[in-house]
């Protein structure tokens, strides 16, 4: 869009905030939730479904939340959106984070301001968390954390050891998939994955952009995914795909009745679990050997430029772990440690304890505490990520939630269904798609919270152990690591 109509869109922006604020908390509208509310506990005695009890809760919440925030910070923040990703934008271009830290600590301050507003009571980091995953707070994602970091940290080292030893030959993705992958057979084959792993073209689209994501246009009959792809690498488009798939089933697969009635408790009950369904597929099904075993003569007819035969090498190499400086290129084994980063780093500003000025040195610092390696810029530091730019505080450690349930999840499910594994060899992805849609996909919000779900489905709460003992025996066997190093990562349940 047109550079120089930022500040022009930034006001129409605070415009429609105002007009949405006012209809949002319509007093009408309230009336009606207190009456509601009022009756809560008897509301099944007096005719009502559990799904419209839901609806009921996540309803009221809505409202109170969104009448406590004040509509001149609703409009500010609205503008805000506009002329901070513009502004980080040329900050990112230009490689000076200068340029974007007083968009950051203008976020800050609305942030602040909105948590004061709506929940005086609350911490400012845990309001921010809430939004995005229910019920999650720093007292419960510190000792989560704490729980991954050292083992991970650990694991990444092993494996970079093993990248200087014997093995080094055993993985190398430049030398093993270098050469020219025609963008159309590629465009091609990931429509075709994404068909067979259940996405209804009927009801929704797959195209090509900038960025991949998933959105649906108000139903979970039109969904629209996108992938993008690359000429000299091949397996990036490919993943990309499955996991904008997997956020495609999960919007294909929201109860139809209750999204058709607009009811609230047909969305998810926090960013963690949407982010589960598409690590489930990317992760779990997309880069195990059994889904590779069952695709990779149609890769080998696909592409004549490929040196070897063997589908144990494509599975090896799109396992690579190499730490990366940028998150959404990251490997399966050091993107947690990327979100911790991030996680510390936002409890800092919203506590104070760290200065948006210090952003860079303290982004720098941990990136070498963790993964080893120093970005040599802001743009391929602290500047890469889009989240601040548009005030998302508390949205990334979503992505490490949703990468243990999705652990999680898939232990459930290969417990229900025995023959899961020969089923994704042989490519037959219903069993799971189904599985998924009726413990996850349908229920939507039924429960507050995701732990609530979860625990429902698998027995247990968020639990740490499940990842990373699914980590340690993937990456364990991959890099030919011993049984000590292997236990050193594993957690005994």
């Amino acid at each position: 869009m047109p550079v120089n109509g930022v500040t022009a869109r930034g006001e129409q922006q605070a415009v429609i905030a105002r007009v949405v604020h006012a209809h949002q908390t319509d007093e009408e509208l309230g009336a009606y939730l207190q009456t509601l509310m009022a009756e809560f506990e008897k509301l099944r005695e007096l005719g009502f479904s559990q799904l419209e009890i839901a609806s009921v809760r996540e309803a009221a919440r809505d409202y109170n939340r969104t009448r406590k925030k004040p509509v001149e910070l609703a409009a500010r923040a609205a503008k805000l959106e506009a002329t901070g990703v513009n502004t980080w934008q040329k900050a990112r271009k230009e490689n000076d984070f200068s340029l974007f830290a007083p968009v950051l600590q203008e976020w800050i301050d609305i942030v602040k301001q909105e948590a004061a507003a709506v929940e005086p009571t609350s911490d400012v980091y845990d309001f921010c968390l809430d939004k995005f995953e229910r019920g999650a707070s720093t007292k419960r994602l510190d000792p989560f954390f704490a729980s991954i970091k050292t083992p991970l940290i650990s694991l990444v080292r092993q494996i970079r050891k093993t990248r200087q030893g014997p093995n080094r030959q055993f993985l190398q993705s430049k030398d093993l998939f270098s050469g020219t992958f025609s963008l159309e057979t590629q465009k091609r084959l990931a429509r075709r994955f994404s068909e067979e792993l259940g996405f209804e073209f009927n009801s929704g689209r797959f195209d090509e952009s900038v960025h991949p994501m998933t959105i649906n246009i108000m139903s979970p009959s039109d969904v629209r995914i996108t992938s993008r792809f690359s000429e000299t690498e091949l397996s990036s488009g490919i993943l990309a795909t499955l996991h904008e798939t997997g956020h495609g089933l999960y919007e294909q697969g929201r109860n139809a009745q209750a999204c058709k009635e607009g009811l609230p408790v047909s969305r998810p009950p926090g960013m963690g679990m949407h982010e589960s369904q598409s690590l489930l597929w990317e992760k779990q099904v997309g880069m195990s050997a059994e889904y590779w075993e069952h695709y990779w003569p149609i890769i080998l007819r696909s592409f004549s430029s490929l040196p070897y035969s063997e589908f144990t090498e494509f599975h090896k190499v799109i396992n690579e772990i190499k730490p990366s400086f940028i998150r959404v290129s990251a490997d399966e084994v050091s993107y947690p440690l990327h979100i911790l980063l991030r996680y510390e780093i936002e409890k800092g500003l919203l506590h104070g304890s760290l200065q948006v000025a210090d952003v860079p040195a303290v982004w720098n610092q941990k990136m070498e505490e963790y993964l080893g390696i120093v970005p040599q810029n802001d743009a391929e530091g602290c500047l890469q990520d889009i989240h601040w730019g548009i005030g998302l505080f508390g949205y990334f450690p979503t992505y490490t939630l949703g990468a243990v349930y999705a652990a999680m999840l898939f232990q459930a499910a290969e417990k229900e269904i025995p023959e899961l594994r020969k089923c994704i060899k042989e490519g037959k992805f219903k069993p799971l798609r189904e599985w998924l849609r009726e413990k996850i996909h349908t229920v939507g919000s039924l429960y507050e919270t995701a732990d609530e779900l979860v625990e429902k489905v698998t027995g247990s709460k968020l639990d740490a152990s499940c990842f990373l003992n699914y980590l340690s025996n993937k990456y364990g066997a991959l890099y030919n690591l011993s049984s000590a190093e292997v236990d050193a990562v594993t957690i005994r349940s």
